[in-house]
């Protein structure tokens, strides 16, 4: 399965309880830094996307990595040691909070797990991420998600969609995306990435039932 297979954006139709969600959110949100504060290896192998993507992105992560990343410009290299699942570890915010329950009712291993923040009217400028096969980005707006505008351009065409506070979204970031803050307001969301397709793959079996 690869991205091609997929939808741009897809509702997981996880039980999330946005009350509760809200409330854990609220008890560390004393903690977002930016991201080359919460991702210093990560960023500095990939300067040019962090310089050009993420001078308004704020986080904070919920995971922390295995290892040390060695610094490469090789993009071959940086795919080769799966860089994305090394963001295993989790912190102390996340084990045994409402954030894991969410996380855990999927099946595939999850990493990088954070909370993000992008200021009012900012936006994060069209870019590629990753192909399914390498991993599958999941988002859950908790703040501000309806006055959000996710773009892609797929197949030739502009794609838009909005996201709704509380629900968990597949989104195919092996297509150019690019994402704008409508709002004045911050959008908050819990982010991360999944390690295998499993759980799209039953996405996609049941939305073709």
């Amino acid at each position: 399965m690869n991205k091609h297979n997929l939808p741009s954006v897809a509702n997981f139709e996880l039980d999330i309880d946005l009350v509760k969600l809200r409330e854990a959110t609220d008890k560390i949100a004393q903690k977002f830094v930016d991201v080359i504060t919460a991702n210093p290896g990560l960023c500095m192998n990939h300067a040019d996307l962090v310089k050009n993507v993420y001078d308004s992105f704020d986080q904070i992560n919920l995971t922390e990595p295995s290892e040390i990343l060695p610094a490469t410009a090789s993009i071959k290299e940086r795919l080769r040691r799966k860089e994305e699942h090394l963001y295993n570890v989790p912190t102390s915010d996340y084990t045994g909070s409402y954030f894991e329950s969410i996380v855990k009712q999927l099946t595939a291993p999850a990493s990088r797990i954070r909370i993000t923040r992008l200021a009012p009217g900012k936006m994060i400028p069209f870019h590629v991420d990753y192909d399914v096969s390498y991993a599958v980005r999941c988002v859950v707006p908790i703040y501000g998600g309806s006055n959000i505008v996710n773009l892609f351009k797929r197949d030739g065409k502009l794609e838009a969609y909005t996201l709704e506070d509380g629900t968990a979204n597949f989104l195919n970031i092996g297509y150019p995306h690019a994402v704008i803050n409508m709002s004045d307001q911050p959008r908050i969301a819990l982010m991360f990435s999944l390690d295998g397709v499993d759980d799209v793959q039953r996405y996609s079996n049941r939305g073709s039932d």
